[in-house]
């Protein structure tokens, strides 16, 4: 039994599960966070007059109390599994 595990630990289908798992996680609790951007927009040809525009800006990702950009990717605990994923040309 124990080369089961041991097997099943460093597999490579072990990370696409793991790192599906995270994925949809992800991507089914982020939030989507923008901020109001205010800028002066001239509105004639000679620029003698000015407008004040509102623009909604996207900042990232906010997932478990950080922001983010993109998705962070699967976190790995354990150095001898993220060596063997490593060397597997999956991370």
């Amino acid at each position: 039994m124990s080369k089961v595990k041991e097997w099943w630990k460093y597999s490579s289908l072990r990370f696409y599960c793991l790192n599906a798992k995270h994925n949809y996680d992800f991507w089914l609790n982020s939030k989507k966070v923008y901020t109001d951007i205010e800028y002066m927009r001239p509105t004639s040809v000679r620029k003698t007059s000015f407008e004040k525009t509102k623009k909604r800006r996207f900042r990232g990702y906010e997932y478990k109390g950080k922001l983010y950009l993109d998705n962070p990717g699967l976190s790995i605990k354990e150095r001898d599994v993220w060596e063997n994923w490593k060397k597997k040309k999956l991370i």
